[in-house]
C-alpha cells in the first residue's frame, strides 16, 4: 500500500491544500471581521508556511542526490 505513493507529488498536494485552506479562511474572516484582518491573516500564513519550508528543507529534501 506505501508503494503505490508517489513521493514526488507529495509537496505540490501539500502546497496546494495549504493554498486553499489559506484563501478559505481569510475570506471567511474578511467577511466576518474586517478585510484588513483577512489579508494580514492571509500574509502571516504564507510567511509562516515560507519560514517553515526554509527551515525543514534539509528534511524534506532528497539526501541521496
Amino acid at each position: 500500500m506505501i508503494s503505490s505513493i508517489n513521493l514526488s507529488q507529495i509537496p505540490i498536494q501539500d502546497l496546494v491544500v495549504s493554498g486553499i485552506i489559506i484563501f478559505i479562511m481569510s475570506t471567511i474572516i474578511a467577511n466576518l471581521y474586517n478585510p484588513l484582518l483577512g489579508i494580514t491573516y492571509a500574509l502571516g500564513n504564507i510567511l509562516t508556511l515560507t519560514f517553515l519550508s526554509w527551515l525543514y528543507h534539509d528534511t524534506w529534501s532528497d539526501q541521496s542526490k
